[in-house]
Formats: C-alpha cells, structure tokens, sequence
C-alpha cells in the first residue's frame, strides 16, 4: 500500500494564516490592555465624586446653600424658583 503525500499549504498561504493570527492576538491583547486602562479611570471617577461630594458637603456647612463662581469664588445667595411650587 503506497503511502500518500501529506497535504500543506503553500508556504505565502501559511504566512498569511500567520501573519492574521499575529494581527488578531495583537488586537485582542491591545483590547485588554484598553480595559484595563477604562477600569482604572472609572475607578478614578468614583474616587473623584466622593471628593467632589466631601468637598461640597464642607463647603455647604460652612457657607449654606449657595451658588459659587467658578470664576472667582464669589457667593451669591441660591434664588427660590417660585413656579416649582405649583
């Protein structure tokens, strides 16, 4: 019984299939690493809000309910919206 001739790509056909293995293992790490950068910003948000949230809370205490330009750091007293109460 004769032995048959094993069958292979070519040797441009086998590049290719490596060439786009390589191309989607990249992808697929760089995806990773973006999730990792998102969890990290997202957890860098939430630390941010609750300062935010501190910071706003002391200055309340401090000063009441007023408006604050960002500007210049004037106070002005919050005006009561009238038409709210209907």
């Amino acid at each position: 019984m004769a032995k048959s001739k094993a069958k292979k790509l070519t040797k441009k056909e086998l590049e290719d299939v490596k060439d786009l293995q390589q191309k989607i293992n990249t992808l697929l790490m760089n995806i990773g690493n973006a999730e990792l950068v998102k969890n990290t910003l997202c957890a860098r948000h939430t630390e941010l809000q609750a300062e935010w949230k501190d910071t706003t809370t002391a200055l309340e205490d401090k000063y009441g309910s007023v408006n604050i330009s960002l500007e210049d750091g004037t106070l002005s007293e919050v005006e009561e919206n009238a038409e709210a109460v209907a």
